[in-house]
């Protein structure tokens, strides 16, 4: 493949183009790897497979997720590709045939008569990765999730047995009730402007649906949960697939209209609300929780929609912040502050936190100006008590992914977690990074060092439990 067009394809960002298996032996840990976890750590990503027609960050290329188990202290890792049935059918004719969700292909008729997808919208499947009712699934919001096996193989699409209907698109950003143990969710469907909330039980079972009404379809990645809300920002940013069908950049920002933040129910009964603000963009809420009739919301602000369909815009490099809203639920004030003015993304929380009062965020972090790209050199650890922001940096050139929060099985503090995530360091190589979450300056606890590259990617998650078979 030819990818020196593409900005978002150097580096640690260029795909990796095998599928390995490294034992115990074949990896290097550095450190001490905690002797009670028991369970896996992944995250997936974007990895083409073949020459892009065009690429966008961070939304294009097949998804790959990459795995570190963990038993007894004794580590393994594996990376696969989610088989979908668009990679599959591009293996079969060994080329490109769809395109970006910045510049669609129509499908050859010599493909649709040989069987293959014939979708021109790529399920790339490599946008998170969850472990919910005992099943693993990898995710892409413009359609079904697909099913995996424990060792990465994948099972296929799967509907939650008839509840996800054609046509609908799941979230890849759902939240899991600590209380309950339920995945609040949501659909979106290329066909309608609407949005639905979609709840399951512990067991994976669909328990309710709870439509929001727009006018047009707006592009919205993430959803918050409180213990009796489900909050989402509606921002004036849009995607044509008719544009995008003609060449054309489908991507609009339409500032004059503002951001909405729409307050939903959880139960299904009772009016929403709707606030109104100032235009922003926002891909990821870190935490929400309720307090004296307040919905208080952490989130990573962006300016303005933060990609294009042209090469090297630099919207994707625009300032992300972690800020803080507080929306009053009886006078409908909006108040929204800066918490830091650090550069980050990929917010995180204890888990069993979420929806609830808590102290401590994460997200990866720079504390450095990146050239023709950008990406993130430090996990951070925001103190929403003191206000304080702690950085634990890997290197000035290092790229380090979504820190995930992984609790001590023995203790329900916070602070007695670990916050894992991929870091490639150049001269270092690749290696999952095991920070204590109640002290970053340490540095790691841990280094699994493996051999090859992890190439960046997007969400992580600790699949408490899992293990290989």
């Amino acid at each position: 493949m030819d990818l020196t067009a593409y900005q978002y394809l150097q580096g640690n960002y260029a795909p990796v183009d095998e599928e390995r298996d490294f034992g115990e032996d074949q990896l290097t840990v550095e450190g001490e790897v905690p002797a009670n976890l028991s369970g896996a750590f992944m995250r997936d990503g974007a990895n083409v497979a073949f020459q892009p027609n065009y690429y966008v960050y961070p939304l294009d290329g097949d998804g790959m997720v990459h795995a570190v188990y963990f038993k007894d202290g004794q580590v393994q890792y594996k990376n696969r590709w989610v088989e979908t049935s668009h990679l599959k059918t591009e293996r079969q004719f060994n080329r490109t045939i769809y395109g970006s969700v910045g510049k669609l292909l129509e499908v050859p008729e010599e493909v649709i008569e040989a069987g293959g997808e014939p979708s021109p919208v790529r399920n790339t499947a490599n946008t998170n990765v969850i472990y919910h009712g005992d099943k693993l699934f990898a995710m892409w919001e413009g359609g079904f999730p697909h099913l995996l096996n424990n060792d990465l193989s994948t099972v296929g699409l799967y509907d939650y047995g008839g509840a996800l209907k054609p046509g609908d698109a799941l979230t890849a950003h759902p939240k899991v009730c600590p209380d309950t143990g339920q995945l609040v969710t949501c659909t979106q469907r290329w066909d309608s402007p609407n949005y639905s909330v979609q709840i399951f039980d512990a067991g994976g079972k669909h328990l309710k649906m709870i439509p929001v009404q727009f006018e047009r379809k707006g592009i919205i990645h993430d959803l918050q949960i409180t213990d009796n809300y489900v909050i989402i920002f509606y921002a004036p940013a849009f995607h044509s697939l008719e544009k995008a069908m003609k060449g054309e950049d489908p991507f609009m920002w339409e500032p004059e209209l503002g951001t909405k933040i729409i307050v939903i129910p959880r139960d299904g009964n009772g009016k929403q609300m709707v606030f109104e603000t100032d235009p922003f963009f926002s891909w990821h809420f870190c935490n929400g929780f309720e307090k004296g009739g307040k919905l208080i919301i952490d989130y990573i602000w962006i300016r303005s929609i933060p990609f294009a369909q042209a090469q090297a815009s630099g919207a994707e490099k625009q300032p992300r912040r972690m800020h803080r809203m507080t929306l009053d639920l009886k006078t409908k004030k909006v108040v929204d502050e800066e918490f830091s003015d650090i550069f980050c993304e990929f917010s995180r929380v204890d888990e069993r936190k979420m929806g609830k009062e808590y102290r401590y965020g994460f997200a990866a972090s720079s504390n450095r100006e990146w050239g023709d790209a950008h990406g993130y050199n430090c996990s951070g650890r925001y103190d929403f008590e003191t206000g304080e922001v702690e950085l634990y940096e890997f290197g000035s050139e290092a790229n380090a992914s979504e820190p995930v929060y992984v609790p001590n099985p023995d203790s329900e503090r916070e602070e007695d977690g670990w916050v894992m995530s991929f870091v490639h360091n150049p001269g270092e190589g690749a290696f999952l990074s095991i920070l204590s979450a109640d002290d970053f300056e340490r540095g790691p606890v841990a280094k699994i060092h493996i051999p090859g590259r992890v190439p960046n990617g997007f969400h992580a998650n600790w699949m408490q439990g899992l293990t290989l078979k």
